[in-house]
């Protein structure tokens, strides 16, 4: 099929030739948007070109070639089903939002209010909720132009559904996601038939930088707490163990996280080749239940939103990420339990980046017996009109497309000429000819593309993988003589020596191997790793990571290390369980029962001075690592600091009295739904002058927060503050220290929930001392829901309870 070459920008005729299209400019004086994205003008209108002039005679041809569009219609039929295709993706991509359904705020308010303040700005779609698979609501901008700004850039002050857009994902109940990026998580859920309890589960996300989909997969834990009879906010008895190789990417992600109650998460930063083994305390090794891995790719799906893919879209970017692709996608099926499933996903619309790697990683460890590929959900695919995936694909030079035109592509890697074959073009690029089963197991993945009437979106590739068998997924040897520095040779199970590097570094270890030690014998046949260790009487295998000193077996205590009298310093655990004389104070502080199942599982940090309490799941805390562990992050939800304790065999006088100095802001919401002390329950206006009254007075400071506040906030405060403070409008009978101030607000038959914390001083004044970004956000959310509300005559008074 011949395509257009030029197209004329401001009339549309195409020509075959760059000398045709200039010769019909030099007769018309029109502007011309080139093929790759350039943009030739002899008008200043020139310069306005759309996006939908934009294209790429290279990537139109080469997934033409490809027959990424495989309908049951004829050949004929389908090319031009590409066609239109590739027209949308030249379209500006409408702005979508995820309502977080397990926000403090409350998934049905939030979208409640969207739906009222939106009228008809705003379309709402709602995936999943299918055989009891679970659900997420996106709701999608359908003038996009209303909302073309970054997060960086100043909102539209004409505009309230902008403005209320902006404070709901600032509060982490709506999220800024394409609507093709939430598949992945619901497929992830809705594939895995055979769970029992999904809350239990143990999940992991290999590539979770920016972050969308690890929050949705939180989001679906606390979901599907509440479908079992449970609160949505409170903590599932689940882990998510999410990653990124990018240390600011991961930081981003925590930050965003706070927003949302993590109990759940642990977040570390790591190379997703080399995701690490975690152990339990108990010596055994984690294993995961789903993961999750969105990996990098050339990213050409989503041209629509990335207009730099017309313009540096080619072949040997595809080529370039094949073999990390397939380093991670390996990674995660080693991370799966027997039974677990694996869902492989990326951006690109690319066979070499998508079913090259997963058919030639499932051949490399053992084919369709270990591993296996199973169907999406047909309501799923159905729905948007999912492409199968493909069975036989083709693979380009690297010139591919370029100057000279070439588009050369092989069938099979003997095709291949012999000056290419020690290049970038690798067998496993090409369809495994050996394993038909595998063949056509291809065919459940899923290709998402923009169609009409169906999906509004970019590009993206789904596959759903289940883990079958027990063992070493192949045959091959896992331990690499060269980055171990250990003879494979030697015997597996010798006992090790540990002696310091010579560095400043006292938490670094080096492995060495005793030779002499003949009796140490193990019943496995695997190398040890570093820190592990043999107990000389029972023969049992005792892990490094349990960082024990008994054997897990006869409980002996561990031997000194032969060769040394250095004494080895224990790294002490990531989180300290919390001691009873040191909860109590805090549980009856706020006047919560030490029997409340949320608060279960709460760890301590101690430092010199003070200790931070955070709260966690019963999985997170059943995870044996260190703090000083250079790949961890975050986890869990930061509560409070406390003053430090001068002994935990204090007298019980002093343990009873709880000397709390600060609130995380992220605590804030979970202590106002348990706490019976310490806070006071206000009516809507009210809450919402103290917002107004606290922000105009954190406005006369000049920082940088002050500034973005100035230029998010729509509303003005000075009417909503009157004269007199807010809490001299309600009888705060409260002794000196923080307390937790709250409001719920009803709208339309559901409750949006908020609160902050403050501090009394001695002398009666109280100030607020939660975040100014998030006392504006609640304001812009409680202003608009009251408004409306009080318009509607729907406004409901609540008690002033202390």
């Amino acid at each position: 099929m011949v395509t257009k070459v030029m197209d004329c920008a401001a009339c549309g005729q195409s020509f075959p030739s760059r000398n045709q299209l200039f010769k019909h400019l030099k007769e018309l004086g029109h502007g011309v948007q080139t093929s790759d994205g350039n943009s030739n003008s002899t008008t200043d209108n020139s310069n306005k070109a759309s996006i939908k002039e934009r294209g790429n005679e290279a990537y139109f041809k080469y997934y033409l070639q490809q027959k990424i569009i495989n309908t049951e219609d004829t050949d004929a039929a389908n090319e031009q089903l590409w066609n239109d295709i590739y027209d949308t993706l030249r379209s500006p991509l409408p702005i979508t939002y995820r309502i977080q359904e397990s926000s403090w705020v409350g998934g049905d308010f939030s979208a409640n209010l969207l739906s009222h303040v939106a009228k008809d700005e705003l379309h709402q779609w709602t995936v999943g909720g299918h055989d009891g698979a679970p659900k997420t609501r996106i709701t999608m901008t359908k003038d996009c132009h209303h909302f073309n700004k970054s997060k960086h850039e100043s909102i539209n002050r004409d505009n309230k559904l902008s403005s209320l857009l902006h404070a709901l994902q600032e509060l982490g109940a709506t999220y800024r996601q394409e609507l093709v990026s939430a598949i992945p998580p619901l497929v992830l859920w809705s594939c895995d038939s055979n769970e029992k309890d999904v809350r239990k589960s143990f999940i992991a996300d290999l590539c979770a930088a920016p972050g969308s989909k690890s929050l949705q997969l939180l989001d679906l834990l606390h979901s599907m707490n509440n479908e079992k009879g449970g609160d949505a906010n409170d903590i599932p008895n689940g882990l998510l163990v999410v990653n990124d190789s990018d240390r600011n990417r991961i930081i981003t992600l925590c930050q965003r996280s706070r927003r949302v109650p993590r109990g759940p998460m642990l977040a570390i930063n790591m190379d997703a080749r080399y995701f690490p083994g975690i152990r339990r305390k108990s010596g055994y090794k984690q294993k995961y239940d789903k993961v999750l891995a969105d990996v990098p790719c050339s990213g050409d799906g989503t041209s629509r939103k990335n207009k730099h893919v017309w313009t540096e879209w080619s072949i040997p970017q595809a080529m370039s990420l094949h073999k990390l692709q397939r380093k991670i996608l390996r990674r995660g099926l080693e991370l799966l339990r027997p039974g677990g499933l694996l869902v492989y996903s990326t951006c690109s619309l690319n066979p070499l980046e998508n079913e090259a790697v997963v058919s030639s990683v499932i051949d490399d460890v053992g084919g369709t017996d270990k591993v296996k590929i199973v169907p999406l959900p047909t309501w799923l695919t159905s729905k948007f009109k999912a492409m199968k995936g493909l069975t036989t694909w083709l693979v380009p030079t690297s010139k591919y497309g370029k100057a000279s035109k070439e588009f050369d592509m092989y069938e099979c890697f003997t095709d291949v000429p012999a000056k290419l074959q020690s290049g970038k073009i690798t067998p496993s690029m090409f369809p495994v000819a050996s394993d038909l089963e595998l063949k056509k197991q291809l065919s459940n993945c899923a290709r998402f593309v923009p169609i009409k009437d169906s999906i509004d979106s970019g590009g993206f590739f789904v596959a759903c993988l289940i883990r079958l068998q027990v063992g070493d997924l192949c045959e091959k040897q896992k331990t690499d003589k060269k980055k171990s520095g250990v003879d494979p040779k030697l015997d597996a199970h010798e006992p090790v020596k540990r002696a310091k590097v010579s560095n400043n570094d006292d938490t670094q270890m080096q492995t060495v191997i005793d030779t002499d030690a003949s009796k140490a014998v193990s019943p496995k046949n695997e190398l040890l790793r570093d820190g592990d260790w043999i107990c000389e009487a029972c023969k049992k295998l005792n892990f490094g990571r349990r960082d024990s000193p008994t054997c897990i077996g006869c409980k002996k205590r561990r031997p000194k290390t032969a060769g040394t009298e250095e004494k080895i310093t224990r790294q002490p655990l990531l989180k300290a369980p919390c001691l009873q004389t040191e909860l109590e104070p805090f549980l009856n502080f706020f006047g919560i029962s030490s029997s409340n199942s949320v608060f279960q599982n709460v760890r301590v940090i101690r430092r010199k001075r003070e200790r931070t309490f955070v709260l966690v799941s019963a999985p997170v805390a059943a995870l044996s690592i260190s703090e000083k562990w250079g790949a961890f992050r975050e986890t869990g939800i930061s509560v409070c600091t406390m003053s430090a304790i001068p002994s935990v065999e204090e007298d019980s006088a002093n343990a009873n009295h709880a000397d709390i100095t600060a609130l995380f802001d992220e605590a804030v919401p979970i202590l106002a739904l348990h706490a019976k002390k310490r806070h006071i329950k206000i009516e809507p206006l009210l809450f919402r002058k103290a917002l107004a009254q606290s922000i105009l007075e954190d406005l006369k400071k000049e920082t940088a927060e002050t500034e973005r506040i100035k230029t998010t906030l729509d509303i003005p405060l000075t009417p909503l503050c009157e004269n007199e403070p807010w809490y001299e409008s309600h009888d705060v009978a409260l002794e000196s220290g923080v307390f937790i101030a709250s409001c719920t607000c009803p709208f339309k038959g559901d409750v949006g929930r908020f609160s902050f914390w403050c501090r009394r001083h001695a002398e009666g004044s109280i100030t607020v001392e939660t975040s100014s970004r998030v006392l504006a956000a609640m304001l812009v959310v409680v202003h608009t829901s009251v408004s409306f509300a009080a318009a509607a005559d729907v406004l409901v008074e609540q008690p002033t309870t202390g």
